[in-house]
């Protein structure tokens, strides 16, 4: 298939772990926090993997804030997810929600989070379920990387509260705009997070043409 390419414009503007939670009835929690003016984004992806690697197919596989349906300056209309009441938004029924959209670190606790429930989706003829978890820097941050934001960090947590990733991307990735936390992996035993630690240099677009 072509690649998948998203407007990456806003209105107005390490090795492989594997944490097993092998139950049906998991869900996970992806927390992102940082402080300071710098814009980070969380983005998820659900990707079919038969053997040849992670592959989304459509844009309603994209749980990101560029993939929002939105008008940007001179009417051009982008995105394609509806924006609920609350300003969440979500693909796949529900499987998978992401928070209201943070500009910045000002909130207490999480600026933005992701829930997945494994179990609200359809596995796939061949193959298994996957999906990558991203913590991005939004690009009008020009020249800035993980380093350059204060305390951004992402918890990735199971039903249980249990966290399964605690990182530091200030820290720990902090010579990169992106990376690619893990992987929650879905087949017919149940879901488990595979801790991948992989940092990008490009944009959003960038990133998920390796998952297209």
């Amino acid at each position: 298939m072509s690649n998948l390419v998203l407007n990456l414009s806003k209105p107005g503007e390490a090795a492989p772990k594997l944490s097993l939670n092998l139950n049906k009835g998991e869900e996970f929690k992806v927390r992102l926090s940082w402080d300071g003016n710098t814009d980070l984004d969380l983005h998820a992806l659900v990707t079919v993997n038969t053997g040849s690697g992670a592959k989304a197919s459509s844009l309603g596989d994209i749980l990101s804030t560029y993939n929002v349906e939105r008008v940007l300056e001179g009417g051009v209309k982008a995105g394609t997810l509806a924006l609920a009441a609350d300003k969440t938004f979500s693909v796949h029924g529900g499987a998978l929600v992401h928070s209201p959209d943070a500009r910045d670190g000002s909130l207490a606790g999480d600026d933005e989070y992701v829930t997945v429930k494994p179990r609200l989706l359809t596995m796939p003829a061949a193959g298994h379920l996957e999906i990558p978890l991203l913590a991005m820097i939004h690009p009008q941050a020009s020249g800035k990387t993980f380093k350059h934001v204060e305390n951004a960090r992402v918890i990735i947590e199971n039903s249980a509260g249990q966290p399964l990733l605690d990182v530091g991307l200030s820290s720990q990735f902090g010579a990169f705009v992106g990376v690619q936390m893990g992987s929650i992996v879905v087949d017919g035993n149940g879901a488990s997070f595979i801790g991948v630690g992989v940092g990008f240099n490009t944009d959003f677009n960038g990133v998920l043409g390796h998952f297209s």
